[in-house]
């Protein structure tokens, strides 16, 4: 259980941390360009089966990039951790960026909010802040 839980805290970090990390984004969809190459084998987990590799928006990618670093040098590749850790990003993306919506009335409404969990990981708090309805998107993507 704890360490499920330290699971859900590291991704959660990783994750939104590394979403400002490269260009200014002012919404969900700019920014478009190929995943990198370590990640194109597990493209299917992260971005859905119907997604093209080579057109992702730039927070997605970032998004992906924060998520997964860590497993590619823990796991070896093509590994069910891998794949599994894969499968768990593309989850919680996905999930955050529907609750988001789902809770604006705009979609560049829902990029600042998905930006203001961001910045609230950064804090001294980081997982612990967040609204309790984030951190079950991140709980239910471990299952």
């Amino acid at each position: 259980m704890m360490k499920k839980q330290l699971s859900i805290v590291l991704i959660a970090l990783l994750a939104l941390a590394a979403c400002g990390s490269s260009g200014k984004p002012q919404s969900f969809y700019e920014q478009r360009g190929p995943l990198k190459e370590d990640y194109k084998p597990y493209a299917a987990e992260l971005l859905g089966a119907d997604e093209n590799s080579n057109d992702v928006p730039l927070v997605h990618r970032n998004f992906i990039e924060g998520c997964m670093s860590v497993g590619l040098i823990e796991f070896e590749e093509g590994s069910e951790q891998l794949i599994n850790l894969a499968t768990r990003c593309g989850c919680s993306y996905a999930g955050l960026v529907r609750f988001t919506q789902s809770v604006t009335p705009t979609n560049e409404q829902a990029f600042k909010l998905f930006e203001d969990y961001d910045k609230q990981l950064k804090n001294e708090n980081g997982f612990a802040s967040l609204d309790d309805r984030v951190k079950d998107i991140f709980s239910s993507c471990q299952s």
